[in-house]
């Protein structure tokens, strides 16, 4: 198993022991020494403070959460990861929706990666916040605001970027599902530099409610407005299609916006709300960047896929 896979693998035990309320799974995935960070819960330190504490959110009612988004990077013994996730609740009438981001840093000992540092930030919520009562200081539906204190997480100081900044994917699949992840946390955080790095100069497509935009400075500028009005937005987002070139150095590939209130229809096939088409190339400096994007509404579900228009 790679270690990306392992790193995954260990989010996705992350997240299971956290839904079952389960303190011991919790506990063998944590160094001695984690620390657990977030508005919402406090800081917290060590295995068995922080095992306990995440145990205790989800005992009393069944919760469904999802992580998507996720990257991953990682040199010599340290790796971090940051994920969003949505967390849905839901108790006879009542419900209880949120979208969240989280950065993970890893440690390998004992021939093992753990996690030993967790920040742990809410963007939005809407519903019933009484299903979660040990959660404090939640933002609403318009995400975070005056009163809400400090942000736990800053893009430019704790994104995974920001920790190792020459990580490269080896294979082209995952470079790009990185580059978008990379692109999405640069546009939800308003981390302005990352998402320089995302495009090409002669990027150009259609970038709706803001129309057709070419150019770097056009389309950056643009996303940084627009986003300033609303910060709390999130890509929660899946691969769903990718072509490569035969020389590796050009791919166009589709990426499936999740909604967390609708995530399935009624068959229980997943479901996504609008895509993105992508085109990116390999460039000199041997990263990729995206040069052509188009945002495209409109509902499908995992069995009828959007053909590539690009």
């Amino acid at each position: 198993m790679s270690t990306q896979e392992q790193l995954e693998n260990l989010i996705s035990q992350f997240k299971d022991s956290w839904l079952r309320s389960d303190k011991h799974s919790l506990a063998k995935l944590f160094s001695s020494d984690i620390v657990f960070i977030s508005q919402h819960h406090g800081s917290i330190n060590g295995q068995k403070h922080v095992s306990t504490t995440l145990s205790e959110d989800f005992k009393n009612y069944a919760t469904n959460a999802e992580f998507t988004s996720t990257f991953t990077a990682h040199q010599k013994d340290f790796a971090a990861a940051s994920s969003y996730a949505y967390v849905d609740i839901n108790h006879g009438k009542k419900r209880f929706l949120c979208g969240c981001t989280f950065i993970f840093h890893f440690v390998y000992e004992d021939q093992q990666w753990l996690i030993n540092h967790i920040k742990f930030q809410v963007n939005w919520n809407k519903g019933q916040q009484s299903l979660l009562p040990n959660w404090n200081m939640l933002p609403g539906v318009q995400g975070w605001q005056l009163v809400d204190g400090e942000p736990t997480i800053v893009s430019e100081l704790h994104s995974p970027w920001a920790l190792i900044r020459k990580f490269k994917a080896a294979e082209p699949k995952q470079a790009l599902i990185d580059l978008y992840n990379k692109y999405a946390f640069a546009v939800d955080n308003c981390d302005i530099n990352l998402l320089i790095d995302c495009y090409s100069q002669d990027i150009h497509g259609s970038f709706p409610p803001l129309g057709d935009l070419s150019g770097r400075e056009s389309v950056i500028g643009n996303l940084k407005n627009f986003r300033l009005l609303a910060p709390f937005w999130q890509h929660f987002a899946e691969l769903v299609k990718m072509e490569v070139s035969q020389d590796k150095k050009a791919a166009r590939f589709i990426i499936a916006r999740i909604i967390p209130e609708n995530p399935v229809n009624d068959s229980n096939q997943k479901t996504y709300a609008a895509h993105y088409q992508l085109a990116a190339r390999l460039e000199s400096d041997n990263c990729w960047r995206l040069y052509e994007s188009h945002y495209i509404p409109g509902w499908f579900d995992e069995q009828n896929l959007p053909e590539f228009i690009i």
